[in-house]
């Protein structure tokens, strides 16, 4: 499987019904969503792409995406936008994966009321300090 690039947006066709607005990506092959409103339905699209991204098999990425005109020619009448995707929704998206560590009682002590204190759970708290570590030491 070959790692492909991201684009930072695709385009989306929004479609009206009587009580919804539809959307489609059609270079995300599945990707569907909705709102009950534009704005509802736009930020379903932000949501629903940047998911779809992180946990699609990349084969069904596209090299190269569609174009507005393409598009319009395709979807004539529909309003097409081009739709951002959020790196940290797809972060959200990531595969998670469990292990078992072993702690002494007092330092999982200090971890625990640490992130109660923050309204985390241990995973996040490790997650983060685990970052904060990389990310200040370059690794």
């Amino acid at each position: 499987m070959s790692k492909k690039a991201i684009a930072k947006g695709y385009y989306a066709v929004f479609e009206y019904s009587s009580d919804a607005v539809e959307v489609e990506f059609p270079d995300l092959p599945g990707c569907l969503t909705f709102g009950q409103t534009m704005e509802e339905a736009y930020e379903a699209a932000i949501d629903a792409a940047s998911g779809w991204l992180q946990v699609a098999d990349k084969d069904f990425i596209p090299e190269k995406p569609s174009t507005f005109d393409e598009l319009r020619k395709l979807y004539p009448g529909k309003d097409i936008m081009r739709v951002t995707i959020d790196k940290g929704i797809m972060k959200q998206y990531e595969e998670k994966k469990r292990f078992n560590a072993s702690f002494p009682a007092s330092v999982l002590e200090k971890v625990d009321a640490y992130s109660q204190k923050m309204g985390w759970n241990r995973s996040q708290f490790l997650i983060r300090a685990s970052e904060k570590l990389i990310a200040e030491n370059s690794i």
